[in-house]
């Protein structure tokens, strides 16, 4: 018999955070704030979810487990989770693999985001450099010249917007849920944080040096166009073998989705089932590799992530 699984998530407060997770997602939680609510995230001892039908967290279950997966990644490869900055995030990047594994022991991250709540506002967010040298770099950020180091990109809500490693960004707050895809790994370079001298939230300025990006590399964001297919509406945000798979689904009835790579799926908005499974906001599943067409039933929206081997 072919089974789904439910996954627990872990939510984690930041200086950044605030009630807003909490209260959308009525979760049960003694914390003051959630910046994040991890539906997908497996870094042992660390951040790991875990499987509600095995106990076991999701780095042992891929470990024990692998024909559910049918992948040739040596680690867990994706994570996704719900992000809500209520004020000042810090400036940073995230390295890529061929620092952050000799570095740190853990894979890079590239990563991609999308506003979740849709409508015609534009918006910017500081994301990438415009300088031409590393010591000019180290000299914006001296003088804090935040407007000559980055550059600024517009965004319309339900753009996505795909993060390589080694890109600088941001956040300016505004309480904007956003559903974040990206590689597993938890690692994040800062190089200012608006002075809050927090020793939990250190600066890594060498490191930050190391692993930029100069010249910057092409940025842009995309709208995409909904296509239907056998009763859902899918959103392809992002496709990248070896990186990860992002798409959004939307059902009002019944539909049949399919793919032959393993899947998770969060359902942000209404309820339904997945299969013989019951589904409902706030609540993530993961479909095992090869389980052939799955029915969906219900009102719902749906964000998935995937992964497929590189050549």
């Amino acid at each position: 018999m072919k089974t789904i699984y439910h996954m627990k998530p872990l939510y984690k407060a930041f200086i950044w955070g605030g009630r807003k997770i909490i209260d959308r997602y009525h979760l049960d939680t003694n914390l003051d704030n959630v910046g994040i609510m991890y539906h997908v995230i497996a870094i042992p001892g660390k951040l790991d979810c875990l499987v509600q039908e095995t106990g076991e967290p999701l780095s042992e279950f891929f470990k024990k487990h692998r024909g559910l997966f049918t992948c040739r990644a040596e680690f867990f490869p994706v994570r996704m989770a719900t992000t809500c900055g209520e004020s000042k995030m810090s400036y940073h990047l995230h390295p890529g693999n061929d620092y952050a594994i000799p570095h740190e022991g853990m894979q890079g991250k590239v990563s991609g985001s999308v506003v979740m709540e849709e409508s015609e506002m534009l918006s910017e967010k500081l994301f990438g450099n415009q300088v031409r040298s590393l010591e000019e770099f180290k000299q914006k950020i001296a003088d804090k010249d935040w407007d000559g180091l980055f550059q600024m990109i517009k965004l319309k809500q339900g753009d996505f917007l795909h993060t390589p490693a080694g890109v600088i960004h941001g956040g300016r707050g505004g309480g904007k849920m956003t559903m974040t895809f990206s590689t597993n790994s938890d690692i994040t370079y800062r190089f200012y944080d608006f002075d809050r001298n927090d020793p939990n939230r250190r600066l890594h300025l060498e490191q930050v040096y190391a692993c930029i990006n100069i010249p910057e590399v092409p940025l842009e964001s995309i709208h995409p166009l909904p296509r239907a297919v056998d009763g859902v509406t899918i959103l392809d945000y992002y496709d990248c073998a070896g990186e990860y798979t992002a798409q959004c689904l939307k059902l009002d009835g019944l539909g049949r989705y399919e793919r032959k790579e393993f899947y998770f799926l969060f359902c942000s908005d209404g309820h339904g089932k997945v299969g013989d499974t019951v589904i409902a906001e706030g609540s993530t599943v993961f479909v095992p590799a090869g389980y052939g067409a799955l029915e969906l039933r219900g009102t719902m929206r749906l964000y998935l992530i995937s992964y497929r081997d590189a050549e």
